[in-house]
């Protein structure tokens, strides 16, 4: 499934979720915790777990989960994107090609994007796919933005939509 698409307010989310969320696929919540909106995909991946959805916290980069990667065939990692134009809160979903080609992650990765790829598919990761929220603020600083703590509801709300449809396997 190729993937390259902005999202605004009124589109289902969870459809979305339910085709990415067949088969063997990992959640990743991607962040910083001290870096004000760059902690959505670690709040995603607290609200998952405390519902009982198998989510991996990844903090200060996906070079520090890759152990906890190994054996799914597909990953969906939440996180903090730059996205030209596009608003704070904004929700942006994309597929690896498109990653490469036009998104910049919000996170500071030690490893170049295209090695972590690499190194991902290598472990047997056969699709990768983004979901972003746009921040608002990425500087220093415990808080996180009212307009991205919506962002995340909305996403964990259609994340829990799609997997009670797909069952038990997430």
């Amino acid at each position: 499934m190729h993937l390259n698409e902005f999202f605004h307010q009124n589109v289902d989310l969870a459809s979305i979720l339910r085709r990415l969320l067949e088969g063997s696929t990992l959640i990743i919540g991607l962040g910083s915790p001290l870096r004000m909106d760059d902690q959505a995909g670690l709040l995603l991946c607290d609200e998952l777990t405390s519902r009982g959805v198998e989510c991996v916290k990844c903090e200060y980069g996906l070079e520090n989960c890759l152990s906890e990667m190994k054996g799914a065939r597909r990953i969906i990692i939440v996180d903090a994107v730059l996205y030209e134009d596009a608003k704070p809160g904004e929700i942006v979903i994309v597929g690896e090609d498109a990653l490469l080609e036009k998104y910049s992650l919000a996170t500071t990765h030690s490893i170049p994007l295209k090695t972590l790829l690499k190194l991902m598919h290598e472990s047997g990761i056969e699709e990768i796919y983004i979901i972003g929220i746009v921040p608002q603020s990425l500087d220093y600083g415990l808080e996180v933005s009212e307009v991205v703590r919506e962002s995340v509801r909305r996403l964990v709300a259609a994340f829990i939509e799609a997997i009670k449809t797909q069952g038990d396997h997430i």
